[in-house]
């Protein structure tokens, strides 16, 4: 590609983009003036205007454009829905590990460790990880750092204050 070929390519993109340009009006009454469609969403579309970003949803638009955008026909209907949502259910409740326990088994052991974890750092008696350590030594030496300052800082003003009085 020549290199005069490219202002022409992005001249020509960024005038496609502002021929897709159109008004949309909401059943309320709003209007969004020369709004490009950013993307489609499965509850609304997204448009991008001058005065920003908006995402409306279908439900705000008229049938002309709902239907436009497929809105309503691949959505599956609420028995689909909680049929899927059973299914899901029972291939997790049938999930068996290797050393006999249940999905569920697993998920107690580990929300019962983390509570006694939490437990323990509220009593006081949490002994802290290494990554802990670093962070609390870290701030106890940035502490030092400016005391250190500070009494530097201020026996140089008890200096200057002396001299000028």
């Amino acid at each position: 590609m020549k290199y005069s070929q490219i202002p022409l390519a992005i001249l020509a993109s960024l005038s496609a983009s502002l021929a897709l340009a159109e008004d949309f009006k909401t059943v309320s009454g709003k209007i969004y003036k020369d709004a490009t469609i950013s993307h489609v969403e499965a509850d609304g579309i997204v448009l991008r205007t001058k005065t920003g970003i908006s995402k409306v949803y279908f439900a705000e638009l008229p049938k002309d454009v709902q239907e436009r955008f497929r809105y309503g026909s691949a959505t599956p209907s609420g028995k689909a829905v909680t049929q899927g949502i059973d299914k899901a259910e029972s291939a997790n409740h049938a999930t068996v590990f290797f050393d006999g326990t249940t999905f569920a088994d697993k998920f107690a052991e580990k929300v019962s460790k983390k509570l006694d974890e939490r437990e323990a750092i509220l009593q006081g008696k949490h002994t802290p990880g290494p990554a802990e350590l670093m962070v609390t030594r870290e701030i106890n030496f940035h502490k030092a750092y400016l005391a250190g300052i500070a009494i530097i800082a201020i026996v140089l003003f008890a200096i200057v204050w002396r001299r000028f009085k």
